[in-house]
């Protein structure tokens, strides 16, 4: 794996995560943001996150010193892109933005880089015009890159099948584990998956039928002890399809299907009610400190994650 070295575009939270997931194996990978004042910003949150790691058990004195040994700052592009064979785009998601990037790092690089983008929603394929296309595709992180296991990797109607082979291979080495979505589609797996579920939630509740809270107690007691080991097609098998099958005739029938969008969610905002950026959303959060909150967030993360690797081990 030492034949990668890598520049990750953008320095804001998932940019300074997924280079500390890089650097921690011994990967070189480059920061760089056209604000060069997030540079500096990123490199004391990067020392920040890998102090809570250690306290939380999850990263060896070795991988501490590899965030500072193999992260390097650059706020000149045109420095560093001729030098790195993976890149990973981590900008904002606006085309425009995105489009400008994918230009220049198409007239920059050299012909055999591999060209990723850390995108939740945009069409790459569409925006980005790059000189190899089958050389493009989605490395989709979620947050925190570092903790997160998942990584979703999509293809483009030209990506080769060498380059995700590539990209699997150096995404399992950092301790990743890729899903592969063969066609880009909007929301790819995780998200398609929250949408349906998402959907159906805020039907039952905008319907009356239960509440925020009963619906949450349902799922947390219930599916979320479950997907820890096994998820739906696993507990189908063990169901059995001919009993799941038959119950799904008529459940089928009933459910929302509202292609107009999040009934529940649109409520909220047209009430200002965000979530915790706005202190009330599903849930009241006035007194919570965000910061503190996300921080309990990620530690029960690692305790769940934790407890599923004991899980997978063998007796």
């Amino acid at each position: 794996m030492n034949k990668w070295n890598v520049l990750m575009v953008g320095a804001g939270t998932m940019g300074r995560g997924i280079a500390e997931v890089f650097a921690a194996k011994g990967i070189g990978i480059t920061l760089y943001d056209a604000f060069p004042e997030q540079l500096p910003k990123a490199r004391e949150t990067i020392r920040s996150d890998m102090a809570y790691y250690a306290q939380e058990g999850i990263v060896s004195p070795d991988e501490i010193l590899n965030t500072d040994k193999f992260i390097s700052y650059e706020e000149h592009l045109e420095e560093i892109a001729p030098k790195v064979n993976l890149v990973i785009e981590g900008v904002f998601e606006k085309a425009d933005v995105k489009r400008d990037i994918f230009d220049k790092l198409n007239s920059l690089c050299t012909p055999d880089c591999i060209f990723c983008s850390n995108t939740s929603a945009s069409n790459i394929f569409e925006i980005a015009k790059i000189s190899h296309p089958e050389r493009l595709l989605i490395t989709h992180f979620f947050n925190p890159p570092y903790v997160m296991p998942l990584v979703e990797v999509v293809m483009g109607p030209k990506t080769s099948s060498q380059t995700v082979e590539e990209v699997r291979n150096v995404l399992s080495y950092v301790g990743k584990e890729p899903a592969v979505i063969k066609k880009y589609i909007p929301g790819f797996i995780v998200n398609r998956l929250d949408n349906v579920l998402s959907r159906e939630i805020a039907y039952m509740i905008t319907e009356g039928w239960t509440t925020a809270e009963d619906v949450e107690r349902a799922i947390r007691y219930t599916s979320g002890v479950r997907y820890c080991f096994e998820g739906p097609l696993s507990l189908h098998d063990v169901v059995g399809w001919d009993l799941t099958t038959s119950v799904s005739r008529d459940v089928f029938k009933t459910l929302c299907n509202d292609t107009g969008g999040d009934r529940l969610g649109e409520r909220l905002v047209k009430e200002g009610r965000f979530g915790l950026k706005t202190k009330k959303g599903c849930y009241d959060y006035a007194g919570v400190d965000a910061r503190e909150f996300m921080n309990k967030r990620a530690h029960r993360i690692i305790k769940m994650l934790k407890a599923i690797r004991a899980l997978d081990d063998p007796e």
